[in-house]
This record gives C-alpha cells, structure tokens and sequence, in this order.
C-alpha cells in the first residue's frame, strides 16, 4: 500500500492507494480528518485526535495543537499535568502514528510501500527537515515529502473529467497560506508558479477573534492585569478562550452568528476582585469578516503577484481550487473569486484533497532506492524469433486511451497484421504493419492495470509464434510533471575587491528549478587556512528572497566549517584555492553538499546542510519574547537607518513599513504562546527584506553608497585613526574622496568605481579596528547582549564570564577570543554593516 499524508495544522488525513483504488481512511469516530491534537494526562496517558481536542473544553493547558507552525524551532510542547514535554517533531510523529493506526485498523495490516507527507511550499529547510525525522520517528523508512500546491493539483485533475487547463490553488490552512499555478496536459500536472506566506492562516484568525474581541470584553467585565496574558496564573482564560473562538469561527462558516462560551467551572479563574470568569460573548459572521478580510486580502495580493510576475491574465486561469479548512469560509471564497476574476472550483474536498493528491504521488514512485524516483511513463518490448517486432506504449497515463507504435524488424516483410485486445473484449481488429505503425485510440477502460495482448499474424492469418507480447497500462487519475524548488538557496560568498569587500549571495539552486536537480558551484577561498592555526572557512547557507543580497536579513537555514585541525600537517589553503561545492537537492526539498579542495585532495562531506537541531529557534516563553523582541528592534534599527539615509525620498513606503513595525509589537506585547513569538519573529525579517530592497532599488544608489561613505568614516575615527601611520591615514582619506567624487558624478559607471574604492577602504580599516581595544570591547558588548539570538545559552554566559576577566585584567586578545566565540554561538548576528564577519568564501 502506498500511503499519502497530510500533516496538517489543525487537522490531518491520510489516504492509502493500491494502484487499483484510491481509499481514504476515516478515524476511529468516523471522519474524514484527524485533529492535530494531544493531550497528556497527569498520569501521562495519551490522547491523540478529537478526543484529545475535546478535553481542550476542561484541561487546554494539557492539549496542545498547532506545533505544525514550530516545527524547525527548539520550541517546546508542554503538557504541565505530566510534567512533559515534546518537541515539535516528536509531537508530529504522535500524530502520523495515529494516521498510521487508523489505516491499518481500517484495512488490516499491510506494508507500507512508500509514503508522501506533504507540507506547505512556504515551509523553509529546517523545517522540512524536521518533517523527515517526525516520519522516521513514527517509523516510516521509505518516506519523501511533497508540497501541498502539487498534491491539491494531483486531486483536483484526478477527480476532474477534463484532463487538461490551467488553475490556481488557494490552500489557506490552519498555519500557512500558499498559492500555485499550475498546467495540466492529460492529466500530467506541472506547477507553473509558486509562493507562500508561512505564518498565515486558521490560527491567525482565531488569534484574531481573542485580541480584538475576547481581550476587550475581559477588560470590560472584569478587573484583570494589565498584561494578564504574560501571567501564568490567568493563562488558562485565553487557552479556554483559544478553544472557544475557533469553534465559533467554524460554525460561523454556516451561521450568522455564535457565542463564545464557556461556563466559571471551565475557566476556572478569579479576577483580582475575586470574581468568577466566564466568556459570553455573541460573535456575528459580520465580525468575524472585519477582523480576516486584511489577511485574506494579504493573500490575494499574493495571488495576483503571481498571475502578473509570470505573464498570465486572470481571465487564462480556468478555476480556483480552495484547499484547507479556512477556505471553507464563505468570505474567503466569494472575495477570493470575486477580486481575481476566475470562477471558484467548489467540487474540491478542501479538507482530504492534499492526502489524496499525496496518495497519488506515492504510487507513481520507484522506492527501491535509497531515494525514491518517479516510475518511468513509458515501456517497450521486443520480441526475437521468425519475426521481430518492437511495441512502445505508455506504462502509465491519466488519458482514457494510448497509442501503441508497432516497429517491425528487418526481417519482417509485407504482410503481417498485428492485434491488440483488451481483457473486457475490446480489439483493435487486424491492422497491417507496411513499416512502423501507430494503433491510435487503445482504450485504458479502468483506475490500474489494464491488460493487453498483442497478436501477431501472417499473411494468411494464422498466430505467428513468439511474435506477440503481453503488456500493461496503468491507468492513473494524474501524474506529476515537474516539482519546482520552492526557494532560492544561495551561499555566503565575499564580494568586492582585496582582503576586505562586502559579503552577498551567491545563487547555489533558484527557485522553480524543477527537482531532483544537482550541480556544481565553483567557489574560492578567502582567506588563507593552515593545519593547526585556530582559523576555519564556513560554507553558510540562506533563503534568499526575491531581490534582497544581504544575508545579513536573510534566514540562515546552514553552516558547514571547514576547520584547521580538519586538515593534514603541513596541509595550506591559499586565499584564491578551488573550492568545488559539489551539490544534489532531491524532489523533496532536501539538500546534500560535499565540498572538495583540489589543494589538499580532499572532499568534505557536510551532509545536510541545515541548522543542527541544537540550534534552532525556542520561541517559548521569556527566551521567545526576547528573540521576537531582537528581531522586531533590527527592523526598527533598519527602517530608522534606511530614513536617514532616503531622508523623504520614500514616505508613503517609509510610514507602511513603520506601521507593519508597531503592529508586530502591538502583537508581541499579547503574546502568550510560542506559536504568536515566531510569527511575529518571522514577520520582522519579511520587514528587514523589504527595508532591503527599498535601499537597494537603482535609484538610490548614490545615497546607499554616500551612507557606506560615512560608516566606513566614521568606524575610521572612532576606532582606527589613533592606530593609522600618516601614510596609511591619507591613502585611507583619498579613496573616500575619490568615492564621493565618483558618487557625485552619478553614472553606473562612476558607481562601481565608487564601490571598488569604498571596498580598497575598507580593507585598510577593518585590519585597524580588530586591534583596537575600543572596537573590540564595543564588539564584545554587542554580543554579551545577544544572548536571546545565542543557541547554546549556557556558552554565551561562560563566555560573557570569560570576557568580564578578560576586561579586568586588560587582556584584549582574550576579549576578542571570548567575543568572536559569542559570535560564533549566534543564530543571527546583529553587528552588520562594515563591521560584519565576512564570508570565507568568494566567487570563482
């Protein structure tokens, strides 16, 4: 049995497919999805499902859902009753677990030939990673994973009688928004176009419904902490209130109107006054659309960007096909269909297509490999004796009829006739072979193999032995074309000219390259690393967005270091070496890098590139505040620079980005669940890209490079001009001169030969300011207060220990070493600009 799964946010489904049938798989209760809950009880005993949903009414600090929305994170699950935790990947495998049971109590044991897991095509590498292990730790061994946009296609073209047309999905699920167009040709889906929003959907809403409508009647008819929401002993208000808003928002799907109820024994909560709390707070459907109508609206922004970015017109789109729970909203289908123009497809399951579509996807692969590979789509056989003769067909089609190419061999001659018949009776009667010969419109009558006999027959019409053959066609309601990446990965490289440039993206895989793919990056060394120095050249991997070169705002999804002591005695590698990144992403998203050096003859296998798990994000609790909080105070500290620098160049952009800026901490300060701390952490580096693509635009050029003028002045005085002799100061003077003469001349041209000064200038004062006691204890103070973006929290505090000694007793190299370690020990770094570690990297 080949197995689809839909790991989803708030629900889950799994499909199993023979290759004969498609079946889904109720639950125990007898629905089609699975909730995507747990509930611990103080003695530790498991609930997984709508049971476990249900007791969120009496006990919601011991269930917990939506860890879809954490995975990639170090986030902890919390059941308090049991004193337990999970991570999110370990909380995700209880739930495949449970699909897996339900399967197999619904159609007796079986072998799992392969499986497909899907997930959101806007879910980055960590956290498809981290849905790889979930699978491993539910005890899938043959698994891959697929995006849902492609999945959602696969059902809807399998279910559809009309094989070929364009259309755009519209998955809104309860964690994330992703859009796709995609083309079918005979049932052979391809996706066109991609792009999602990961942290957009179901539990947005609901968020929604508690902050603007829960917290203010609360407010009114009780007398609570200001910030009750951050005290532990009034949490459970708002984890009832979570429960209760998101089953108002369903019924309002089908109702008017609702109430948000939940009786003094379900709350069971005191005011300061003493007072009972309960929730009775009628909701109307027209509420309910004033608080999601700028998110929906969010999405289809996203929608038309799409449409317009690869040359199609609403009116080339055939249909909207609406997947996940939220887009059961009536709001959602009428604006969505509406505002675009393309007519809503409403014959979708938007709840079980994604398990289907995966289901689907599953069979049509060949898992006997360490990898599966998509199961080839044509056949042949050839037949030796008297005659020969060579029949090429499709060994697998979504189409109602094939076409059989009959080639004779040399030594056939005129006369012969060859037969094809179905087991259900049908023939193609006798056809005459003059040469190579096509039999057109062979029926494929039924869902899986479809038996054929081909008869060969001579000129007087007796059965020619050994000539024919047997053959068959599997019959599929789709099959997927190409699977496109769905981000754009690029290496930290160096750019600029000398020692000291500036650090930028290099593209290793774009997006929509279709997979599996692989290929070779040459790269150089940038600097100099010897066996036994201390030194090390990083291999750093990040998304890259549409437009943005800075990694420094970029998600950092991996880091391979090749260190001193990795080498051979006497083993050198020069600044200029070939450092060949030998590369191979599969269908699934996943990426795998080896890195040779010719120089010292060897290849380093870094294996997966990804964040190790020690250092993912944990967005839970004090640690996640002050994270989301550091990102939001980086995009503040971008905008505010970026004003300086534009002046009122850009006002209208500059006052939506301030905007986007104070929303994000108007949610942060209500904030009471790591799920709220990633989206607002998310956000804030959405912000810092668009901040970044405002600055780089052609047309302020001069200004962003006037604006590196003045830092690289400035970190001159401030650090270096005490260490500078007069021949280096001057040299220094005259290249800043020059690049404000070439800036103001203000021609591309003129623009790069301000750049390569800026570079020259920098790689005098970089040297200078490392040996500066004032630079290096302003960088140690930088790092001593990250210690909410550190990964190892008890290395950052050794550290910052190690540095206060360092300081106390003047020993400036042991400050530094203390400081370049806490850099090292970072998620992010907040020390950019020209001040920023530079890639050991560059291009080739």
């Amino acid at each position: 049995m080949y197995l689809g799964i839909d790991l989803g946010t708030s629900n889950s489904a799994i499909y199993g497919n023979s290759g004969d049938a498609l079946r889904l798989f109720k639950t125990a209760e007898g629905t089609d999805v699975l909730r995507s809950a747990i509930m611990l009880d103080r003695r530790g005993q498991m609930l997984v499902g709508k049971r476990a949903y249900d007791q969120a009414a009496f006990s919601p600090e011991n269930v917990q859902q939506g860890f879809k929305r954490l995975m990639g994170t170090s986030s902890p699950i919390k059941f308090p009753s049991s004193d337990r935790t999970m991570s999110p990947e370990e909380a995700s495998a209880e739930i495949i677990k449970a699909l897996l049971a339900q399967a197999k109590s619904a159609a007796g044991d079986f072998d799992v030939l392969g499986a497909i897991i899907t997930i959101p095509a806007a879910f980055n590498q960590m956290q498809s990673e981290a849905t790889m292990r979930a699978a491993s730790a539910a005890g899938l061994s043959k698994v891959g994973l697929l995006q849902e946009p492609v999945a959602a296609a696969l059902a809807s073209i399998a279910d559809s009688t009309n094989k070929n047309g364009q259309f755009l999905v519209y998955d809104l699920g309860g964690g994330t928004f992703d859009v796709a167009i995609v083309q079918s040709v005979g049932g052979a889906v391809n996706v066109v176009a991609h792009a999602g929003i990961n942290m957009l959907g179901g539990r947005d809403f609901d968020r929604g419904i508690i902050d603007t409508i829960v917290r203010p009647w609360l407010a009114q008819n009780f007398r609570l902490p200001p910030n009750f929401q951050a005290d532990p002993a009034y949490q459970r208000i708002l984890r009832v209130a979570q429960y209760r808003s998101e089953i108002t928002k369903i019924a309002l799907s089908t109702q008017t109107s609702d109430r948000i109820f939940a009786d003094e024994n379900q709350v069971g909560v005191q005011d300061l006054e003493g007072n009972e709390v309960y929730l009775d707070i009628e909701v109307s459907r027209g509420d309910l659309e004033a608080l999601v109508i700028p998110q929906i609206d969010r999405s289809i922004e996203l929608c038309r960007q799409v449409i317009l970015d690869n040359g199609y017109r609403p009116e080339d789109i055939d249909r909207v096909v609406f997947i996940g729970g939220p887009s059961k909203m009536p709001i959602v289908r009428e604006r969505v269909s509406h505002q675009l123009g393309i007519r809503a497809d409403l014959a979708t399951d938007p709840m079980t297509a994604v398990a289907m579509g995966a289901a689907i996807f599953a069979e049509g692969r060949d898992w006997s490999g360490a990898a599966s590979v998509a199961k080839p789509t044509r056949a042949s056989v050839e037949t030796v004796g008297a005659v020969e003769f060579r029949f090429d067909f499709p060994a697998r089609t979504a189409d109602s009829s094939v076409r059989l190419r009959v080639k004779p061999g040399q030594n056939v001659v005129e006369g012969y006739r060859v037969q094809v018949s179905g087991a259900d009776g049908w023939t193609s009667g006798q056809v005459t072979i003059d040469g190579p010969t096509s039999i057109n419109d062979i029926p494929v009558p039924k869902t899986g193999a479809n038996e054929f006999r081909i008869d060969v027959l001579d000129g007087n019409g007796a059965n020619v032995p050994d000539a024919g053959a047997s053959i068959t066609v599997l019959r599929t309601g789709s099959n997927a074309g190409g699977i496109p990446a769905t981000k754009t990965i690029a290496v930290k490289v160096l750019e600029g000219v000398g020692t000291s440039g500036r650090n930028g993206l290099l593209p290793l895989v774009l997006k929509g390259t279709l997979l599996p793919t692989r290929g070779t990056l040459p790269l150089r060394a940038a600097k100099d690393l010897r066996a036994g120095d201390g030194n090390h050249i990083d291999f750093d991997l990040y998304e890259q967005a549409d437009g943005v070169t800075d990694p420094e705002v970029s998600l950092g999804i991996g880091m391979f270091r090749i260190k001193s002591t990795d080498l051979e005695r006497g083993d050198i590698i020069r600044r200029g070496d070939e450092i060949k990144c030998l590369w191979e992403m599969s269908d699934s998203n996943i990426l795998t890098c080896k890195l040779e050096v010719p120089a010292v003859s060897r290849i380093f296998d870094s294996g997966h590139m990804y964040v190790p798990t020690a250092g993912e994000q944990n967005f839970e609790g004090d640690e996640g505040t002050g994270l989301a909080t550091a990102m939001v105070d980086m995009a503040t500290s971008d905008l505010s620079s970026l004003q300086e620098v534009l002046g009122d160049l850009s006002p209208e952009e500059a006052d939506e980005l301030a905007e986007r800026i104070e929303r994000q901490r108007a949610v942060l300060s209500g904030s009471w669940e790591a799920d709220s701390k990633r989206s607002v952490a998310e956000e804030a580096r959405m912000i810092r890209q668009e901040i970044a693509k405002v600055r780089n635009r052609p047309e302020f050029t001069s200004h962003r490079l006037m604006e590196r003028l003045e830092g690289l002045q400035a970190l001159f005085e401030h650090n270096a001009s005490d260490l500078a002799d007069e021949k280096t100061a001057t040299r220094f003077q005259r290249l800043l001169s020059h690049a404000a003469e070439a800036i103001t001349r203000g021609t591309p041209e003129s623009f790069g030969d301000a750049e390569a000064s800026l570079d020259e200038a920098r790689a005098i004062v970089i040297p200078l300011i490392h040996e500066s006691p004032t630079f290096i204890v302003s960088f140690y103070e930088h790092m001593r207060d990250s210690r909410d973006l550190a990964i190892d929290k008890t290395l950052h505090d050794r550290l910052v220990q190690d540095g206060l000694r360092a300081m106390k007793n003047s020993d400036i190299e042991k400050l530094r070493s203390a400081a370049v370690d806490m850099r090292d020990n970072l998620i992010a770094v907040r020390m950019g600009g020209e001040a920023a570690e530079l890639a050991g990297l560059m291009r080739y």
